[in-house]
C-alpha cells in the first residue's frame, strides 16, 4: 500500500479531558472503546484516560496522571522520562527530545522508534501540566507508517492548548 500524501490527512479540533485540553486529531479517528482499552491495557496503572485511533494504523493517547506538575517542573520531567525510556528501551532509535514552548506553555517531548511486540513503533510522547497535574500524550504508529504520520504527529503536538 502506497503512503498517502500528508495533505490527505485532515485534522479537526477536539476538546478532551472534560474540556481542559484542545488539540487537533486526525479526522476519522474515534475514541477507543472501553472493551478495546481493557484488551490492550487491562487494568494497568499506565492505562490512558482516552485514546483516539483509526484502529489499525495510528493512535493518540491521553493520560491525565495524578502526578503533581507545573511549568517549572516540565524540564525535570523531560530529563526523568528520557532517562527512564533510555533504560527501558535500550534498542530504541532516538530522533529528538527536550522541552519546547508551544502556545505559550512549556511542553516536554520525546521522539523515538522503539520495539513493541516484535516490531518497531514510531512514538512521539509530549507532556505538560494541566490544572496542577501532568498530562501525557502519546502518538504511535507502525514504523513503516512513520513517513506519512510523523508530520501529522508533530502538528498534533503543536496544536495542544490547555486552559491552565
Amino acid at each position: 500500500m502506497a503512503a498517502r500524501p500528508f495533505a490527505e490527512i485532515e485534522l479537526i479540533k477536539k476538546r478532551v479531558l472534560s474540556e481542559r485540553v484542545e488539540i487537533l486529531i486526525p479526522k476519522g479517528f474515534e475514541v477507543m472503546s472501553e472493551q478495546q482499552m481493557d484488551f490492550n491495557y487491562g487494568s494497568a496503572q499506565s492505562r490512558p484516560s482516552v485514546i483516539y485511533t483509526n484502529s489499525k494504523e495510528a493512535s493518540v493517547a491521553f493520560t491525565y496522571t495524578d502526578n503533581a506538575a507545573d511549568q517549572d517542573m516540565i524540564n525535570m520531567y523531560a530529563e526523568t522520562f528520557y532517562k527512564t525510556y533510555t533504560k527501558q528501551f535500550k534498542n530504541a532509535k532516538w530522533f529528538s527530545n527536550g522541552v519546547r514552548e508551544i502556545n505559550g506553555r512549556k511542553m516536554g517531548y520525546m521522539e523515538l522508534m522503539k520495539p513493541e511486540l516484535g516490531h518497531e513503533v514510531y512514538t512521539l510522547v509530549f507532556f505538560t501540566d494541566v490544572e496542577g497535574k501532568l498530562l501525557m500524550c502519546t502518538f504511535t504508529c507502525a514504523d513503516r507508517q512513520k513517513p506519512e504520520w510523523e508530520t501529522v504527529a508533530k502538528q498534533i503536538m503543536g496544536s495542544l492548548r490547555t486552559n491552565g
